[in-house]
């Protein structure tokens, strides 16, 4: 009896053979990008953003704003203490929302990383200091930033001057060119407002009662004192 060649598997082989090495070439981008991708979503994302403002006197000693977003998810609170000692720390519970991220967005368009020390104003009665930090794929960086009186730096246009003796004029020493660069910058103020109105209206009512309860609290103890 004449036996048939089994055309059928052979044809079944020959796409096999043919197939893998094909899957792997056009497949190879894909994975590669998945892969990109993959790594980017199980990668650390955090953002840590505090405000802490010191007062040189009675009633409040300090206050603190403090924002994360890790992974996604918000948490933020505010903390006043005041020179008696009485504390009071209001918390926004954890969420799933985008409300610290996008605080965060706003305040890298104000130019948050380009802030600089500035040196204490005389009769200055309140210390800022800002700290920010993001870490977002495998890259971190931070910061941290001491002002007083942002409200100076916003609105009084200063001027630091530079003396340049034109050596090519006669007489140089009667031509002085004075060359003025402002200093005013607003973005401090607009930070600590943006601090300020942070949250939902929720938060923020709270934070309004329990500024409004220290400076309470002081001014009845201030009175008994005295």
């Amino acid at each position: 009896m004449e036996r048939r060649f089994p055309v059928g598997w052979a044809i079944f082989a020959l796409v096999v053979v043919t197939a893998i090495p094909a899957w792997f070439f056009y497949s190879g981008g894909e994975i590669a990008r998945w892969t990109a991708v993959r790594h980017m979503a199980v990668s650390p994302s955090r953002i840590d953003l505090r405000l802490t403002i010191r007062y040189d006197r009675p009633p409040i000693y300090v206050e603190q704003y403090i924002l994360s977003d890790i992974n996604g998810i918000s948490t933020s609170s505010y903390r006043i203490r005041a020179y008696s000692g009485k504390q009071i720390t209001v918390k926004a519970l954890p969420d799933r929302v985008y409300a610290v991220s996008f605080f965060f967005g706003k305040l890298e368009q104000d130019g948050i990383w380009k802030l600089m020390n500035r040196a204490p104003r005389p009769h200055a009665v309140a210390h800022y200091t800002l700290f920010v930090k993001q870490i977002v794929q495998y890259q971190s960086g931070q910061r941290t930033v001491t002002f007083t009186s942002p409200h100076y730096w916003a609105t009084i246009a200063s001027h630091k001057y530079e003396i340049n003796l034109n050596k090519g004029v006669p007489n140089a020493n009667q031509f002085v060119f004075l060359k003025s660069r402002a200093l005013a910058d607003k973005r401090y103020e607009e930070i600590v407002t943006a601090f300020r109105h942070f949250g939902s209206p929720a938060f923020r009512r709270k934070v309004a009662a329990a500024r409004a309860e220290i400076l309470r609290d002081s001014a009845h103890k201030g009175a008994k004192h005295g």
